[in-house]
């Protein structure tokens, strides 16, 4: 595998004494746009995963963590803050910032921080399965019996969303898709129950058939300008990192799980995403700074290179190191 110093230096380059920043304009952070928790989460879980290797990162761990920290009030756990300090008042309750978090406190220790996010996060209904997932990704780390309440929320849905044609959790494959089955992989390694590995595998050969092209050797991820739905709507552009990245997750560990080395090799095609293994044939790690392109249309590659897309790439990489 290629070093990632660059992209390590990328991440610095985007962080501030207050955390890191959400966008950028081409290389350069866009401090207009502020900062946002789900960002910072996942800064914080990268730091924590590669501070040995580069413990330039044990100075970043407490500005992402101490973000987070500060996000936590007594009825909710803010989203997104502006440029001058101040948060922003509407945002989604128990949106994914909330299981995002979860995982980040729950990777972290930080066992007083993560009861009271997880107390916020049950006070509200939640319907969210990204969000179901992120908790249980986080309650591994603390709290695992209260995996098979989430999980079994998870698997439900799935049950009432599939038919013969349609294995998957929602009418509609949008985004981040692998972050759902990787959730249940995690709860059957903790519960040993295996409907959760029954249904995680169904689910990933539904997208593997759905989202990997046999004939070119690369995956063709929904696109966010309308998705691939139940219907028969079958979008392609513009794809996005974080797609590349949670199928490296997921792939990696289901191989982990199972040994079936169809999952390893897939791990490492959808990592190859970020390569030019894709359907536009571009590189989407720029050379010089090594951030991570934001996407790519049919016409053009997105030169901007926010948070998000260097984050689910280091995320990735920090799960192929382990297969």
């Amino acid at each position: 595998m290629s070093d990632i110093g660059k992209q390590i230096d990328f991440l610095i380059k985007l962080t501030d004494k207050v955390g890191i920043i959400e966008h950028s304009v081409f290389d350069k952070p866009n401090y207009l746009d502020g900062y946002c928790v789900d960002d910072n989460a996942r800064a914080l879980q990268v730091c924590l995963r590669f501070k040995k290797k580069y413990p330039i990162l044990e100075k970043f761990i407490p500005i992402y963590f101490n973000f987070l920290k500060s996000a936590v009030k007594e009825d909710c756990l803010y989203a997104d803050m502006n440029p001058n300090g101040s948060w922003q008042e509407k945002f989604e309750i128990n949106g994914e910032h909330y299981g995002r978090t979860l995982t980040a406190f729950g990777e972290a220790g930080a066992n007083e921080l993560f009861d009271r996010v997880y107390l916020l996060l049950t006070n509200e209904p939640c319907h969210h399965i990204r969000v179901f997932s992120h908790v249980i990704l986080g309650l591994k780390y603390r709290q695992p019996e209260k995996i098979q309440f989430w999980a079994d929320l998870i698997v439900g849905q799935y049950l009432r969303e599939k038919n013969e044609s349609w294995k998957w959790f929602e009418s509609v494959l949008s985004y981040d898709l692998g972050r759902i089955p990787l959730s249940l992989l995690t709860a059957y390694q903790i519960t040993k129950n295996l409907k959760y590995l029954e249904v995680a595998l169904e689910s990933l050969d539904f997208l593997i058939k759905m989202t990997f092209d046999e004939k070119n050797d690369y995956f063709v991820f929904p696109g966010n300008k309308g998705w691939f739905t139940k219907s028969g709507t079958r979008i392609i552009f513009d794809q996005q990192p974080i797609e590349a990245g949670s199928a490296t997750e997921v792939y990696s560990l289901a191989f982990r799980i199972t040994g079936d080395k169809k999952y390893q090799n897939l791990a490492w095609k959808a990592f190859g995403w970020y390569d030019g293994n894709n359907i536009v044939k571009a590189n989407m790690i720029d050379p010089q700074t090594g951030g991570i392109y934001d996407g790519f249309s049919e016409k053009e590659i997105n030169k901007n290179q926010g948070a998000e897309s260097v984050l689910a790439y280091l995320l990735a990489y920090s799960s192929l190191d382990l297969i």
